[in-house]
């Protein structure tokens, strides 16, 4: 191949000169910044500048040029960006027949020394964090689940301090610290903090009902009636074997049952206004044993008739917690006070009535603004706001899952449009401190998406003369991923072990499903240049960890998470088999390269007398 034209050569040379004068220039800007580190991070954060220096840049079309003269693209210069600029340039330099360019950047990669810091020596592959269920700390003296998923490859227990109490998180640090001794396996404890509740506050009880419905074919003919047992004294029930489990127990006022006689009929209207006739099977000393042929619903107080005159009158059942089912187009308030919530509210001239819920975090209503997002339970129900005031906002639903969907109490509420400036420490983080202080290796911060809540946390650790503890950085919000570098910077001031965990569910939600791919990506990036160890968090093999069987997306998600220093699982029936399964994905990704799995199928081509079946011939 013919060599380059000189032109090129010093086209590219400029262009690579202009980059590297940018990355010089932001280091010289940022000394103030860069001073402020803690000399483990210095190198990190000079090389994080440097990596933002590079991409603030406009230059299109460098990498295909830097290809054409067989030189490095700096496509996998993110962890020592300035070194690598400076060796294209020596070879650059190299092309035109110069001498060797002096003083060269030396690369500096210490992810590996962080991640030890971190996480504790290596076990060879990407560290596995699970999320400890408060079983784990009631089944028995043998630490049974902890011992499994210690042998199954776990090597960070997570205990999330959002769920349970002190009690039981004492006891699962207890059970995971004598695990870890007794098997030899290392294990880090991680204490999840809460951080602010944003969500839906209750919603009014709604009146109990019983559904009883006989079971038919897939025509819809009667198969067999379905059977109530109505009494006045539940436990009176004796247990009825097989028979008791098919039939609905529906409590009723007290009656006289020898007022009964199988074959009596019972009319009345259901919960639903129609017409139903309940057949007395059988008179027991407990009660009835009814029959009926078609659905019905009890309700409290419905009452029943009998052809001899006889009464059976629904006694009070247990309230259901309330919900509101909405639909596109539907309105509600988003309110301050739980009591509005019940109530409902008008508009201000009256002319309308809707729905209201309140916000677990009054003091952020204030700041959203008309027009913006407000997202329920997981971004199942998405909402415009209509009218913003200081108490309320009208909010008016644009999406529901299913085209219906049902808002309970106790569901997250996110704003994705909104500047919010809540702290992510609350008063329950800082009493949860205590625990993680004194049990934990490290603290996962949640919610965090401002330099002050970093320099907050780290205050309250000086207070409890643990400024070595380490500071896992939860990125979940779109303030907090748009402005990482900053974080990490502010966090880097500080010589605790640092992490930073990809809380992907709620990023989803945040900056929308379709984001997320390039978040992540962009993330790992940022954390690579800055040196810092990365979690992949949030549904890792969920359907194998709840049902017992993955998806084919997940587990390329579990390979794709290798990319990560670690990956952390929640909470299932099948957890021990996903931690195995887990650890069985990441070892292949890592030690089979794709050199090596194509020299197995070519040997195997080799062999095989038909090779087109393999869509390798000719290759």
């Amino acid at each position: 191949m013919a060599p380059a034209p000189e032109s090129a050569v010093r086209e590219v040379q400029r262009a690579l000169l202009r980059i590297r004068a940018g990355m010089v220039a932001l280091e010289a800007e940022s000394r103030q910044q860069l001073d402020a580190v803690a000399t483990r991070y210095r190198a990190s954060a000079t090389n994080l500048l440097h990596f933002i220096a590079l991409h603030r840049q406009h230059h299109v079309g460098l990498a295909d040029q830097l290809h054409r003269l067989g030189l490095s693209s700096l496509a996998g210069s993110d962890s020592h960006v300035l070194a690598s600029v400076d060796a294209v340039l020596a070879a650059l330099h190299a092309l035109m027949g110069h001498p060797a360019v002096a003083d060269l950047q030396a690369a500096e990669d210490p992810i590996g020394s962080h991640c030890e810091l971190l996480f504790g020596a290596s076990t060879g592959g990407p560290g596995i964090m699970v999320t400890l269920p408060a079983e784990a700390a009631r089944d028995g003296e043998d630490d049974g689940l902890i011992s499994q998923l210690l042998e199954a490859g776990m090597t960070l227990a997570r205990i999330n301090c959002a769920h349970d109490d002190p009690l039981v998180w004492q006891e699962l640090a207890r059970r995971v610290r004598r695990a870890s001794a007794v098997q030899g396996r290392p294990c880090r404890i991680a204490v999840d903090l809460a951080g602010p509740k944003l969500r839906t506050g209750p919603l009014p009880p709604l009146e109990g009902v019983i559904r009883v419905r006989p079971p038919r074919d897939r025509y819809g003919r009667l198969l067999h009636p379905a059977e109530v047992l109505a009494t006045d004294c539940l436990a009176a029930i004796p247990p009825i074997g097989g028979d008791r489990g098919m039939a609905v127990v529906l409590p009723v006022e007290s009656q006289p049952w020898q007022g009964f006689e199988p074959g009596d009929l019972l009319e009345g209207t259901d919960a639903s206004g129609r017409e139903r006739t309940l057949a007395v099977k059988a008179v027991e000393p407990w009660g009835l044993r009814l029959q009926l042929d078609h659905s019905c619903r009890f309700m409290a107080g419905l009452v029943f008739c009998g052809n001899r005159g006889q009464q059976l009158k629904v006694a009070p059942l247990p309230h259901e917690p309330g919900s509101l089912t909405l639909v596109p187009g539907d309105r509600l308030w988003l309110v301050a006070n739980e009591t509005a919530a019940g109530e409902g509210c008008s508009l201000a001239d009256g002319s309308a009535h809707h729905p209201a819920i309140a916000c677990s975090l009054p003091e952020l209503i204030p700041l959203i603004e008309r027009d913006e997002r407000v997202l329920f339970d997981d971004g199942k129900i998405t909402t415009r706001v209509l009218e913003a005031g200081s108490e309320r906002l009208l909010l008016e639903v644009i999406s529901a899952k299913g085209g219906k969907a049902r808002l309970r109490g106790d569901k997250g509420i996110n704003f994705p449009d909104s500047t919010l400036h809540t702290p992510a420490l609350t008063a329950k983080d800082i009493d949860d401190l205590g625990f993680a202080v004194a049990a934990g290796d490290m603290v996962n911060f949640s919610f965090v998406h401002s330099p002050a809540d970093i320099a907050a946390l780290h205050r309250e650790l000086h207070g409890h003369q643990r400024d070595d503890l380490a500071v896992v950085l939860k990125i979940e919000t779109r303030q907090a991923y748009e402005g990482l570098a900053q974080l990490l910077l502010e966090a880097m001031r500080y010589p605790a072990p640092l992490g930073v965990m990809i809380a992907r569910g709620d990023l989803a939600v945040e900056c929308g499903w379709e984001s997320l791919a390039q978040i992540q990506h962009d993330i790992l990036r940022l954390c690579a240049a800055a040196h810092v160890p990365c979690i992949w968090a949030t549904q890792v093999l969920d359907e194998l960890a709840r049902h017992g069987l993955p998806t084919r997306a997940e587990i390329t998600d579990a390979a794709m998470g290798a990319q990560a220093h670690a990956l952390m699982l929640n909470k299932g029936p099948n957890i021990t088999a996903a931690v195995r399964a887990l650890r069985t994905i990441t070892d292949g990704t890592l030690k089979a390269s794709s050199s090596n799995r194509l020299v197995s199928c070519l040997a195997y081509r080799s062999n095989c007398p038909n090779p087109i079946a393999l869509g390798l011939a000719g290759s």
